[in-house]
Parts: structure tokens; C-alpha cells; sequence
């Protein structure tokens, strides 16, 4: 049977139990894994998990079909799927993945913070520890024997192993020992070895990240807005010495100045600035009104912590040309947000040099081919026309005359 057909059955069960049960659910189809996005394992769980009946249905139906080959392998997949095993790991994962999932396509996303997506690590090895305890685990077991009963599904608990007794020999005084549960089996082999795997793979990953971020965490949004009750005393120069260890291009005791000065004037700037189209103004919750020294500094310290963000404060210092008058800083927070912290971005522009890099245009120079990527990853970022022609309109003294009038 063909795929179509085994993907048409699968909607029609599910169409019948939202009639069934008078719901409006959305039909789904189960997609392939991909070994590059590993979110796609998360929907596809969550498919498997959501659509669990209409799944047992359709290969059940697929099990009486004439095709050998198809009622074979519907056989085996029911025969797995209705195993009490299965059912106890997709539980795991699903849970899992509701945890690595956010982080994942945040690390995937065009536009990333570096110092946000640490935290954002950070708090995902966070709640997996806690997932790792012998309280989730109880909390799994019970609930994935409820799902089971609801499936009807033959096995509901562990399977049962006969206990090999080992031969005693006579004189020998050795006592067999006591063999764990499968339970327990099943929360040292797959349980915790499951999450201890994926939270040692964290570390791996960003282990690297953390020296940079020692020396970049000056720069966070947090550490800049409590600068402005600081003086030049309370911030050492070894601090603005190791930014620019990282970033070369900056003047650190420059930098220093800048720092406090921007500092104490972020928070007008931010209000009077005029946001774009994709950023509101209404997510910096900021508290405007003149209140206590005490009051102004909580306000200050607790609320712009969880809404402003690197790309915010870049966008101030681009704005209104303020750039020229905090040089050090601007070039300190561009090198900050062009840091990559995964390389989805970069296996993005790799893709886009196969659609721009055609054969046709295999002759053309690296500054036209730089050009063309740019125009094509920057995409959403609008074009001022009339800048376009001024600019292209100075580069000769003829165009100059025919596109430039005055």
C-alpha cells in the first residue's frame, strides 16, 4: 500500500474520533525525523502522543490488508506501539522535549541574544536535574499506566522476568542476590542514563561559551542599568581591560566612560526612542513616574531585567545617530550581538549560496557575491530607494547630474 493511502486512512480516524467525541482537534501527520532539526523528533512524539487511538486504529486496519509486506510491518508496529515499554519512553520524551524544545528553536532562530541564550541553557539544565529524581519518576510510572487503561491496552505495567537462579555446587555457601525491579531496571538504564546524557551534552556543547561570557556579562542589560547608581570607582578597569581582549577594536578606558554615561541616560532614551514596526514599544514595561530614589532603583532593577535585551540596546545606540557619541560602546554591543551561539544561522547562509551561486553565475566576484548573499539573508530589513539612487548618484559626476537634482 502506498503512503498516501496509509496517510488518508490515518485522517480519516481521526476526522471519526472528533466527531466521536465532539471535538474540533487538528488533523496531523506524522513527518519523518530529521537528523539536522532536532525539533522535528518533538512533533513527531507529540503527533504519536496526541493521535495515540487513531494511530492503533489505522494499524490495526493495516494489519488485515492483502498487502503482505504492509500487514507485516503494521503487525510489528502495533506489537511495539501497544508495548507498556513504549508507552513509559514516550512519556519520558515527551516531557523531555517540553523541556529542550523552547531552547532549541530559540538557538535555531534567526535573530539570538548570546547572553539570553545562555540563561536559557542554563535553565534547561535546571529543570532536567530536577526532572531527575525519584519523584518525577513515581509521577511517571502512575500516569503512564493511566494512559495505557484508557488505550486498553493489554500491557500496563513492567513485563515479568523469570529470575534465573544460578547452580549451586555442593559445599558452596554463595546466596544468589536479590535482583532489582524492573522498575528499577528501567530508572538506572533508560531513566537516568537518558537525562544524564542530554545534561552532559549541554555541558559539552557550552562549555566553551562560559569564559566569553565572564567578560561579556558586563555588557548585559542587567549589570548596564544597575551601572547607573555606580561610579568610576565601583567599576575597575580590569573589567573594560578583558572586553577588550575579546573585542580589539575599542579604546577600554574609552569604554569606561562611555559606559557610565550611557548608563544613566538609557532609560529617556529608550522611552523617547521611536521603536520600528516589529518591535513595540509596549514590551519595556519601564516605570516613568518620579518615585523615591529606593523605588526608582527597584523599578530599574527588576523590571527592564526580563524585557530589554542586547538588540534593544543596539537599537538605541543606532538611533538618532548616538552612535558617534558612544563609538567604544556601539562597536562593543555589535561585536556582542553578531556572536554566534549555534550555527544555524551560518548553515543558513551556506543554503543561500546554493540559490544565489548558480551556474550562470559561477564568474561573478566575491564583493558582488558578499552583496547578493546580503540582500538575501537581510531579506526583512526595508531599502530606502531614494538613499539608494543619492548614493549610487555620487559615484560619478554623470550620474550625479541625471539622478540627483539641486
Amino acid at each position: 500500500m502506498r503512503a498516501r493511502k496509509r496517510t488518508a486512512t490515518f485522517y480519516e480516524f481521526q476526522k471519526k474520533l472528533n466527531i466521536e467525541s465532539k471535538a474540533n482537534d487538528r488533523i496531523r501527520k506524522i513527518k519523518n525525523f530529521s537528523d539536522t532539526r532536532w525539533t522535528s523528533h518533538d512533533r513527531v512524539i507529540t503527533v504519536i502522543h496526541d493521535k495515540y487511538e487513531a494511530l492503533k486504529n489505522t494499524l490495526e486496519l493495516l494489519s488485515e490488508s492483502t498487502d503482505r509486506v504492509t500487514a507485516s510491518n503494521a503487525k510489528s508496529f502495533l506489537q511495539i506501539i501497544s508495548s507498556f515499554h513504549f508507552v513509559l519512553v514516550l512519556k519520558l520524551m515527551k516531557s523531555i522535549f517540553t523541556i529542550t524544545t523552547p531552547t532549541s528553536c530559540y538557538l535555531q532562530s534567526k535573530s539570538i541574544d548570546f547572553i539570553q541564550a545562555i540563561k536559557l541553557v542554563d535553565e534547561t539544565k535546571k529543570r532536567l536535574l530536577e526532572l531527575r529524581s525519584d519523584k518525577y519518576f513515581q509521577e511517571l510510572v502512575p500516569n503512564t499506566k493511566q494512559f495505557t487503561n484508557e488505550q486498553n491496552l493489554c500491557e500496563n505495567d513492567f513485563k515479568k522476568v523469570r529470575t534465573r537462579k544460578t547452580k549451586k555446587m555442593p559445599g558452596e555457601n554463595v546466596q544468589d542476590e536479590i535482583s532489582s525491579s524492573a522498575s528499577d531496571r528501567f530508572r538506572v538504564n533508560t531513566y537516568y542514563k537518558c537525562l544524564d546524557q542530554i545534561t552532559s551534552s549541554i555541558d559539552n556543547r557550552f562549555s566553551n561559551a562560559r569564559d566569553i561570557l565572564k567578560d561579556l556579562a558586563l555588557l548585559s542589560p542587567e549589570r548596564l542599568m544597575e551601572a547607573k547608581y555606580k561610579s568610576e570607582m565601583d567599576l575597575p578597569d580590569r573589567c573594560f581591560l578583558d572586553l577588550a581582549t575579546w573585542i580589539t577594536d575599542i579604546n577600554p578606558y574609552q569604554l569606561k566612560t562611555e559606559y557610565l554615561l550611557f548608563s544613566k541616560s538609557l532609560k529617556e532614551l529608550i522611552i523617547g526612542m521611536k521603536f520600528p514596526d516589529n518591535q513595540s514599544n509596549e514590551s519595556l514595561d519601564i516605570n516613568t513616574e518620579e518615585d523615591s530614589s529606593e523605588d526608582e532603583h527597584q523599578n530599574i532593577t527588576s523590571k527592564p531585567k526580563q524585557n530589554i535585551t542586547l538588540g534593544t540596546i543596539l537599537n538605541v545606540l543606532s538611533s538618532f545617530d548616538i552612535m558617534s557619541a558612544f563609538p567604544n560602546l556601539y562597536c562593543a554591543y555589535k561585536a556582542l550581538c553578531t556572536i554566534p551561539a549555534s550555527s544555524a544561522s551560518a548553515e543558513r547562509s551556506f543554503s543561500k549560496v546554493k540559490l544565489i551561486k548558480t551556474r550562470l553565475r559561477s564568474t561573478m566576484s566575491q564583493q558582488r557575491l558578499e552583496s547578493l548573499m546580503l540582500i538575501s539573508c537581510e531579506r526583512d530589513i526595508p531599502i530606502d530607494i531614494n538613499e539608494v539612487i543619492n548614493k549610487f548618484g555620487l559615484s560619478s559626476s554623470v550620474l550625479r547630474k541625471e539622478l540627483m537634482f539641486g
